[in-house]
């Protein structure tokens, strides 16, 4: 069994809408190969573990642990739970770590014997991979209705992501936190779901289905549902107060849909990664459709006088997509934390 350990340029990151949500301890502009047999395929949420034995330089058997994209993701580049298995022969591309003594990286494709190649975030302009579907031009949308996705870049969902907001008007309280920022402290990698705002430009796709005078959103990879209300309503004496929040919509002159809510719970990181969110969390949020109904303009303002000295706003866009199903998974704890095993 051979290893091939070869150092390569990226020349820029993909810019994908369903990015990889990965640790910020790899390097995006570089990449590793390597050459093994597959010993481990982990298929479980929220991460797609794969595990390469190999030889190094020495000739002495190597065990490469390859952290992936989520089941969903995986899914939507091709990939099926038996796609690549325990002792196949395999050519790995990933990004290596930081520290170049850990045998820990990001993959970014598998090549089999067959010649088959999966990729595990994005498929490269011009190349082909095994099982993608083609789908037929979503339709435009025309009252918010439909299937979007946050445009962001593989930038941006990882290495950008993992800090704290220093760059916001913070309270005492919040730059306290803001210190004493550790990614591994995010309430995510013990399987708690994240709530507004921070569900709404983070990766996977948002499902809005317009019914009457409701707006009903579904996140894929969680199975929270939020319900914005049409029809002047306001918040019950009987809300009990979450990380969603009670929220209350209405459409402009112009189209601006701007929904406003209130009715939280404080949360752990419920204003950003390392910023918490009081019970006094106000959100106003601004979607307008753009591109003919193709594309639609996101803003949310946070307002939480806890921990913010005045409002911020944040500013992103969605795109259109086809239609699909959701991938109802249980996110596990132990796969949520096992990068931490490295560090």
């Amino acid at each position: 069994m051979r290893k091939l350990y070869l150092i390569t340029v990226v020349l820029a990151p993909f810019a994908v809408a369903e990015a990889h949500h990965s640790r910020a301890h790899f390097l995006l502009d570089e990449t590793i190969e390597i050459e093994g047999t597959v010993t481990e395929v982990s298929w479980r949420s929220p991460h797609v573990y794969v595990e390469v034995e190999a030889l190094n330089d020495a000739g002495v058997a190597q065990s490469w642990t390859l952290e992936g994209h989520s089941i969903p993701g995986f899914l939507r580049v091709g990939w099926q739970r038996d796609s690549v298995e325990v002792g196949d022969r395999a050519v790995v591309i990933a990004h290596p770590n930081r520290d170049p003594d850990k045998t820990f990286a990001m993959l970014y494709s598998v090549t089999l014997a067959s010649g088959a190649t999966y990729y595990a975030y994005a498929i490269p302009e011009g190349r082909t991979a095994p099982g993608v579907e083609t789908r037929a031009p979503a339709a435009p949308s025309t009252d918010f209705s439909g299937t979007w996705r946050a445009m962001i870049t593989l930038q941006e969902a990882t290495i950008d992501s993992f800090r704290a907001p220093t760059e916001w008007p913070l309270t005492a309280a919040g730059s306290a936190q803001a210190d004493n920022f550790d990614i591994n402290d995010d309430p995510v990698l013990d399987c708690v779901p994240m709530g507004v705002p921070r569900l709404i430009l983070f990766t996977y796709s948002h499902r809005w289905t317009r019914d009457g005078d409701t707006i009903v959103i579904e996140k894929e990879r969680t199975p929270q549902i939020r319900t914005i209300h049409l029809d002047g309503a306001t918040r019950p004496p009987d809300h009990e107060p979450d990380e969603l929040g009670f929220s209350v919509g209405h459409i402009q002159d112009d189209g601006t849909l701007v929904i406003v809510t209130d009715g939280f719970a404080a949360t752990s990181w419920g204003n950003h990664r390392g910023l918490d969110s009081s019970d006094q969390k106000r959100v106003v949020e601004r979607y307008r459709l753009t591109d003919d109904g193709y594309a639609m303009s996101v803003s949310y303002t946070i307002e939480d006088p806890v921990f913010l000295s005045r409002p911020v706003t944040v500013d992103g866009e969605y795109r259109k997509s086809a239609d699909f199903d959701f991938v109802e998974e249980t996110c596990d704890i132990e796969t949520a934390r096992r990068h931490l095993e490295f560090f």
